[in-house]
C-alpha cells in the first residue's frame, strides 16, 4: 500500500508532529491570557489557573479513554472524532461569558486534545522497533518545538489586538484544519482485529497490569511523569511569575518563553545525532535525568537564597528543557517497546501520568505562589528528583548489561 509514510515520510513526520503539539497549543496560546482572564472574569490566580487543571484533567480522562478505543477500533476514527471534539470545543471557549463556562469548556477542550499525542505516538509504535522510534520520536519533537516557541507570542499578539477570546477562536480553526489533514492524508497503521474482539474492561485491565508489572516499562513511565511534572511546573506557574513577578510586558513574554523551548529543539537534534552513532538509549536516557536534577537544583537555590533575577529562573529552566528533551523520546520508546499489541493502552497509561504529574505540580505552584518563584523553584527541584529516583528504580547489574547491549543495526 502506497501510505503517506512511504510517498512522503517529511510530511508524515509533520503530521504526526502537529498532533502530538495539540496540547502545547492549547496551554501556551492562552498563557499570555491567564492575567487578563484574572481581570475579565473578576477571578483570583487559582480560580484562573483552574482552566488549566482542568484542560489536563480533561486531557488525562481523554487518553485513558482514546488509547483502548484506537487498539480496537483504529486509529484514524477515533482521531477524527478527538479532533472533531476539539474543534468544537475550541469555539465554545471562545463564545464563554463566565469562568465556569470557560472552565467546563475547556475540559472538553483537554479530551479532544487528548487524541493527538496519544495516537501519534501509537502510529509510531505500529511502524517502528524501539531504536527507530526514539529517532521518529526525535524528529517529531524538533518538528513541534515551533509550537512552544511561536505558540505564546502569537497569543500575545491575538490578545493585544484582538481581546482573548481570539486565541480559542484561532485553536478551533486549527482543530478543523488539522482533521482535514488526518483525513485525507493520514492511512490507518493499526491491526485489524477479529470480529469480537471489542473494546472490553477485563482485556484492558489485563493490559494495564501487563504495563504495570513491567518492570522497565513501569520505571520509565514514571520517569517520564516526574519529568514533565517539573516542566508543566514552569509553563503553569511561566505567565504570573514572568509577567507579575519580573514585570515581563504580555506581548514579550512569548520571546523569554521561546528561550526555554528552543532547548528541546537542540536537545532533539542532539539525540538524533547519539542516537546515528549507535549511542544506547538509556544511556542518553540516564543523561537527560541527571541534566533534569542538575537543573532542578539550580533553580531552587537561585529562588530561596534570591539570586540571579529573571536569568536565575530562565537559565535553568533553559537546561531543564534541554534534559526533558533527551528523557521524553527515549524513555516513551523503551516503555512501549514490548507492549506492541497494546500500544494504544500503553500510550493512553503514560500519557495520563504525564498529565496527572502535571496537573498536580501546577496546582501545587498555584497553591504557595507568592508572588515570588519561589514555590516553582521547589516544586521543579522536587519532581526532578523523583524522577531521577525512578529512573534508578530496581537498577541491576543484568539491567546494566542489557543496556550496554541496547544497540540495534540501524538508527537514524
Amino acid at each position: 500500500m502506497n501510505t503517506l509514510l512511504e510517498r512522503r515520510p517529511a510530511l508524515f513526520t509533520i503530521l504526526l508532529a502537529a498532533l502530538t503539539a495539540l496540547t502545547s497549543l492549547s496551554i501556551d496560546m492562552s498563557l499570555p491570557a491567564m492575567p487578563e482572564l484574572q481581570q475579565a472574569f473578576r477571578a483570583g490566580v487559582s480560580s484562573v489557573q483552574l482552566t488549566l487543571s482542568i484542560f489536563l484533567t480533561g486531557f488525562a480522562l481523554g487518553q485513558i479513554i482514546c488509547g483502548p478505543l484506537s487498539d480496537r477500533w483504529g486509529r484514524r476514527p477515533v482521531l477524527l472524532a478527538g479532533l472533531a471534539l476539539f474543534t468544537l470545543a475550541g469555539l465554545a471557549c471562545a463564545g464563554s461569558t463566565s469562568l465556569g463556562m470557560l472552565v467546563a469548556a475547556r475540559f472538553l477542550h483537554g479530551m479532544g486534545a487528548s487524541v493527538g499525542p496519544v495516537v501519534a505516538r501509537a502510529i509510531v509504535r505500529d511502524r517502528f522497533d524501539s531504536r527507530r522510534a526514539s529517532a521518529v520520536l526525535s524528529q517529531i519533537t524538533q518538528v513541534m518545538i515551533v509550537a512552544p516557541l511561536l505558540a505564546p507570542t502569537l497569543g500575545g499578539y491575538l490578545l493585544v489586538n484582538l481581546g482573548w477570546p481570539a486565541i480559542f477562536t484561532v485553536l478551533g480553526v486549527s482543530g478543523a484544519l488539522f482533521t482535514l489533514a488526518c483525513w485525507r492524508f493520514l492511512p490507518e497503521t493499526a491491526r485489524a482485529k477479529d470480529e469480537g474482539e471489542g473494546v472490553k474492561a477485563p482485556a484492558v485491565r489485563e493490559s494495564l497490569r501487563a504495563v504495570l508489572r513491567h518492570r522497565e516499562s513501569l520505571r520509565h513511565a514514571l520517569t517520564t511523569c516526574f519529568a514533565y511534572a517539573g516542566m508543566f511546573a514552569y509553563v503553569g506557574s511561566s505567565p504570573f511569575v514572568l509577567i507579575d513577578g519580573f514585570g515581563v510586558k504580555e506581548e514579550n513574554f512569548g520571546y523569554f518563553f521561546a528561550m526555554t523551548a528552543v532547548a528541546l529543539l537542540v536537545a532533539a537534534t542532539v539525540n538524533r545525532a547519539l542516537l546515528k552513532r549507535q549511542t544506547p538509549s538509556l544511556l542518553i536516557l540516564r543523561r537527560g535525568v541527571l541534566i533534569l536534577f542538575a537543573a532542578g537544583a539550580s533553580l531552587a537555590l537561585a529562588c530561596w537564597f534570591g539570586v540571579g533575577g529573571l536569568a536565575g529562573v530562565i537559565v535553568p529552566m533553559i537546561a531543564y528543557m534541554f534534559g526533558q528533551g533527551l528523557v521524553m523520546p527515549n524513555a516513551t520508546a523503551v516503555a512501549m517497546a514490548p507492549h506492541g499489541e497494546s500500544a494504544g493502552v500503553v500510550s493512553s497509561l503514560m500519557g495520563a501520568l504525564q498529565t496527572g504529574g502535571g496537573a498536580l505540580a501546577g496546582y501545587l505552584v498555584g497553591a504557595f505562589y507568592d508572588h515570588t518563584p519561589l514555590s516553582l523553584g521547589v516544586t521543579v527541584a522536587v519532581f526532578a528528583t523523583l524522577s531521577l529516583l525512578a529512573n534508578g528504580l530496581n537498577f541491576s547489574f543484568k539491567e546494566r548489561r542489557a543496556d550496554a547491549l541496547h544497540v540495534t543495526s540501524e538508527a537514524y
